[in-house]
């Protein structure tokens, strides 16, 4: 009698581990976070993330040309800030399946033509009127940026993105007013 039971437990054994083995295999649905995503948040992401590479680029560029040390530090502070802000709105994107090349009418995610016209206009310039022009560019990105993302977080559809929005308009306004206080002393009117 011990016997049949025994067989009976290894042959549901046999048939229980193929089956455990085969729910790996088999394809599970995308959870919320990797779907696909369109319309607002995808033109908000790409446009984010576009603004993030520009202010990076254009600070890295500023880190190594500016007079007063204070804007050196204010620009490699953005560099870092920015950086890992972006890196958090890539990984978002990579999981929606927004691609660099551009995706859903999005515009591709490479640094704009602006961008290289005001690195040029800023090459062209030294000392304080390098400093001053980098700060009023800097401000000015900033006010665009923070409406962006308080656009986003009011009216945002997708309750991940909408939270990264809302989590980043602090650091992000910290930004505009040290912005601020450093453009003050090198001249800048705001």
């Amino acid at each position: 009698m011990r016997h049949p039971a025994f067989a009976f437990m290894l042959l549901a054994s046999a048939i229980a581990l193929p089956v455990a083995l085969s729910t790996d295999i088999v394809p599970r649905p995308a959870l919320a976070a990797e779907t696909e995503l369109h319309g607002s948040d995808t033109q908000f992401l790409a446009k984010a993330i576009l603004a993030g590479r520009d202010e990076v680029e254009l600070s890295q560029f500023a880190a190594g040309k500016a007079a007063q040390p204070e804007v050196r530090q204010f620009a490699e502070r953005m560099v870092k800030d920015h950086t890992s802000m972006n890196e958090k709105l890539i990984d978002e994107a990579q999981r929606r399946k927004i691609k660099l090349e551009g995706t859903y009418g999005t515009p591709p995610l490479k640094p704009t033509q602006e961008v290289q016209k005001v690195k040029q206009q800023l090459e062209a310039l030294t000392g304080m009127q390098f400093d001053k022009a980098y700060m009023q560019h800097i401000i000015q990105d900033h006010l665009q940026a923070i409406e962006l993302f308080k656009e986003e977080a009011r009216n945002g559809k997708d309750t991940p993105i909408r939270n990264v929005a809302e989590a980043t308009l602090p650091l992000l306004e910290q930004h505009l007013q040290q912005a601020r206080e450093v453009g003050r002393r090198v001249g800048v009117e705001s």
